[in-house]
């Protein structure tokens, strides 16, 4: 690892560049250092001393500060101090070559969305496709001139700096709705409980009717429950954030058990709103590998979203566990209200409620969310299909690949 103090040093010993690199070099002076490059960094990876040290050189008479490593192993070690803005790889190495490279600097939440241009002398369609299909944000092909890569470089930084200032955006927004949504959906029960609590205390010195302290008695109840629900949504949330799930939590399961399970919780819900709920058993056995609680918890939800939001005369939900290559799934069919097809984008959106007026309002649309995430954490998706006015199924996919 070269730090910028080593890399002047070694200029003054060090003999000239050497010929056989494909890279054509212009005079540094033709292109000034700009304001904008102050304060970025750049950790440039390449077995080449030669080449590592002249690409320093070009990038630092440019105003950017500079890393430099000369394998992998090393670059790993630096990303891990002190993640720069901006990673220029040679794509062959020894040891560990480019795209391993980037695959573990996606693999880290710190470094996953970090720019990568690869540098290669050794170019075909197919190197370029899987470059592309790795996610680097550019592939220069040696000789390559300094114009060319000082390019690539800026352009590479501008597309990080509007995805971050998109994600800071996007995350604002999120925050502003959390703050307005829980200013409504927190105070308005919690209202309600404290109203009617202080009713009660006063209806104990006004000896009231037993019917009018009970419907104070429900009320308080119903408001403590809704209170309950979003609390429990909200860290139910914070906790699917992790990364991967807790290999400790993770057990052999029937699939159709767990929709059992999910019909005899809302077994009074469903009886109250005089529904059927089928549920269709697979032909053979089915096992999948997951977190028994968490799966539990988004099919509930599924199931609450498809009596919640029926269309008045609906009598039926369809329940099933199903199949296919690399996958097991949940699926739920209802004769709900539907959504129309340029509303399905947003339908796993945290805090987006579609259906307000068939619902009772409650809630904060967290629910698909949740489940969305639990599938992805167990390696699969949720997959919406729908049709406004007919009806709705929802798929759970997880992998079928055991994740001990």
């Amino acid at each position: 690892m070269n730090s910028s103090r080593g890399r002047r040093a070694a200029r003054m010993t060090r003999a000239p560049l050497i010929q056989d690199w494909p890279v054509m070099f212009v005079s540094s002076n033709q292109f000034p250092a700009s304001n904008s490059t102050q304060g970025t960094t750049i950790l440039v990876v390449e077995d080449n001393e030669g080449v590592r040290l002249s690409l320093c050189e070009l990038l630092e008479a440019h105003g950017y500060l500079l890393q430099s490593a000369s394998n992998g192993n090393e670059a790993l070690a630096l990303l891990a101090q002190n993640p720069p803005d901006l990673v220029i790889s040679d794509l062959v190495m020894p040891e560990m070559d480019g795209h391993v490279l980037l695959n573990r600097i996606r693999s880290s939440p710190r470094t996953r969305s970090l720019p990568v241009i690869f540098l290669t002398g050794h170019d075909s369609p197919e190197q370029r496709r899987r470059a592309r299909d790795s996610g680097v944000v550019d592939y220069l092909t040696k000789p390559f001139g300094e114009e060319e890569l000082l390019h690539a470089v800026r352009t590479a930084l501008r597309r990080y700096a509007d995805q971050e200032a998109d994600f800071n955006r996007r995350i604002e927004e999120v925050r502003n709705q959390i703050l307005g949504l829980v200013q409504h959906e927190f105070r308005t029960p919690l209202t309600f409980v404290m109203g009617y609590a202080e009713f009660l205390q006063d209806a104990i010195r006004q000896d009231l009717p037993r019917e009018e302290l009970q419907h104070s008695v429900d009320a308080i109840l119903e408001g403590s429950r809704r209170l309950h629900h979003l609390v429990e949504s909200f860290l139910l949330l914070a906790n699917l954030s992790r990364e991967a799930l807790p290999s400790e939590e993770i057990y052999p399961l029937d699939p159709s058990a767990l929709w059992r399970e999910c019909i005899t919780e809302v077994r009074e819900t469903i009886e109250d709103a005089d529904i059927t709920v089928l549920l269709a058993e697979p032909p053979d056995p089915i096992i999948v590998f997951g977190v028994m609680d968490l799966l539990r918890e988004a099919l509930s939800r599924l199931l609450d979203n498809a009596i919640r939001y029926r269309r008045p005369g609906a009598r039926t939900i369809w329940l099933a566990t199903v199949a296919k290559p690399g996958y097991v799934g949940w699926l739920i069919r209802d004769e709900g209200v539907g959504i129309a097809a340029s509303l399905l984008a947003q339908l796993s959106a945290p805090f987006v409620r579609l259906h307000q007026r068939q619902a009772d309002g409650h809630g904060i649309g967290l629910g698909l969310t949740l489940v969305r995430r639990v599938a992805e954490l167990h390696g699969g998706y949720l997959q919406i299909e729908s049709e406004e006015g007919v009806g709705s199924t929802f798929t759970l996919w997880v992998s079928d690949a055991e994740m001990m």
